[in-house]
């Protein structure tokens, strides 16, 4: 596969804002400055366990200081580094108790997110799908950086750069980022936003889905306007000096400026709202089925970006899935060719805070999509994954796979198909980026898996995989999250 020498749109979330965080569920990052951000992808090079370390986790040396996690008592070794499918939690390390985290919790991290596990599915002109990842292609996710403070009103900005240069050079044309709406969605509903004042309304009149970056915007405008046509009135009824007609020929020309932008920000919101409802009511796994019934409660609730450039981002909420380090978002990129994305997101382990030895089970969940031609399904499964920090291996399963979708009525149908459960096994070896392979042997699908520790202790795993059948016809990606028992 020829390497692709573009860089990712760059975009730029600084925030979630009290009426998305404080009303449905965020808050709880840190004390830094807030920002949600895309950073450059590139798709040159050759992943390996070698090259897993990063500035955040690397280290020259593998020595370790297991800085305080407590293994049991030395057993007879079961675990051999040439079996790591043969995995087992042999000599577990010390539980760790956390808190469940409040549902009004998010996660945050000052650390750099876009060496995180990745997977992207592209399209050719020609139609063709293709995959590329963190791993074969040593590539760079959508979002670089996660830093969320509460309470924090949404500003969001950017930058789109492309490496356009035929012979190579970085040469980078810069457009400004497209405006933006986030929401955060359950089955029980999606946050909304006063727009009371747009129209100049009492406040808390009436609401409008999500929350946008043209609501303040807007706001502005029409007090501007209000304004200019008060001035217009002084202007016709004149002063001292009578009519000044060039004054008010002034103040028209504003007001028809002022009106045109007016409207074309509103129109604006509503396409965004627009898109974003439609994109959302087709996502399934969450919503509730002919009974009134959800899922399962650890798939209910995700975050949800979108510009109105097309780019699309969608957050797991980590809070429903009783995850504190880390969570994947799901995203599209139509100017980059990227149809389906999954990126791991979250607070890494530092590679020194790794225990030295020890095992431990992970307990999760995944989403992905099934994908072959322009017909996608919904998936999602449980995942298990053991580590072994002696050996520095991983073992991989997922179970209980579901297909979903929504009938006429827009309810969910759930229908289980055990061809798509997952094995597979990774190591690591000199930074906290774990490397392997994962297979859906009974559907015929065979990948890529990889993952990263999050939180104290390794707290919690987070990844990315991306399968497909053996002549591409049939592309199965998709991110999850686990945490330690």
């Amino acid at each position: 596969m020829s390497a692709i020498n573009t860089k990712i749109k760059t975009i730029i979330l600084t925030a979630i804002s009290a009426a998305i965080l404080s009303a449905c569920g965020g808050g709880g990052g840190s004390g830094g400055a807030s920002t949600l951000s895309t950073g450059s992808t590139s798709t040159s090079g050759n992943g390996s366990p070698a090259k897993n370390s990063s500035p955040s986790n690397a280290t020259p040396s593998a020595t370790n200081n297991n800085n305080g996690n407590t293994v049991a008592a030395a057993a007879p070794r079961n675990n051999h580094a040439d079996n790591l499918a043969g995995l087992i939690d042999e000599a577990p390390l010390e539980t760790l108790n956390l808190a469940t985290p409040l549902h009004t919790s998010f996660i945050s991290s000052a650390s750099a997110q876009q060496n995180n596990p990745n997977v992207q599915l592209r399209q050719k002109e020609t139609g063709e799908q293709f995959q590329t990842d963190n791993q074969n292609k040593d590539q760079g996710g959508l979002i670089s950086s996660l830093d969320f403070k509460a309470n924090d009103e949404v500003k969001l900005d950017g930058i789109v750069l492309f490496n356009k240069n035929a012979n190579g050079s970085a040469t980078q044309p810069e457009w400004t980022t497209t405006d933006s709406l986030i929401a955060k969605i359950n089955s029980k509903g999606n946050t909304k936003a006063d727009i009371s004042e747009q129209d100049g309304s009492e406040k808390n009149t009436k609401y409008e889905y999500g929350k946008s970056t043209l609501d303040d915007r807007i706001v502005e405008i029409f007090k501007q306007l209000k304004t200019e046509r008060e001035n217009l009135k002084k202007a016709k009824e004149g002063g001292t000096d009578g009519i000044d007609t060039n004054k008010i020929a002034e103040i028209e020309a504003k007001i028809k400026e002022l009106s045109e932008l007016y409207d074309f920000k509103r129109q604006l919101r509503a396409g965004l709202t627009k898109y974003t409802q439609d994109s959302m009511n087709q996502i399934a796994y969450f919503r509730t089925d002919a009974d009134g019934l959800v899922f399962d409660k650890r798939f209910d609730g995700i975050y949800v970006i979108r510009f109105v450039d097309g780019t699309q981002i969608v957050m797991h909420d980590p809070a429903a899935a009783g995850w504190t380090y880390q969570t994947f978002a799901h995203y599209i990129d139509p100017k980059s060719g990227v149809i389906y994305g999954y990126q791991s997101l979250g607070d890494e382990t530092k590679f020194t805070d790794l225990p030295e030895k020890g095992t431990a089970t992970y307990n999760g969940l995944t989403t992905a999509y099934v994908v072959k031609g322009d017909q996608s399904r919904q998936l999602t499964a449980d995942v298990k994954a053991i580590a072994d920090f002696g050996l520095k291996g991983v073992r991989f399963e997922t179970t209980n796979s579901q297909f979903h979708s929504l009938d006429a009525n827009g309810r969910r149908v759930s229908e289980a198909d055990a061809k798509y459960d997952m094995k597979g096994t990774a190591k690591w070896e000199n930074g906290n980026l774990f490397l392997g392979s994962v297979e859906a042997a009974a559907a015929g699908l065979k990948g890529n898996l990889s993952g990263k520790f999050y939180g104290e202790k390794a707290a919690e795993i987070g990844g990315t995989y991306g399968l497909k059948n053996q002549d591409g016809s049939e592309h199965f990606i998709g991110g999850y999250g686990a945490k330690r028992q």
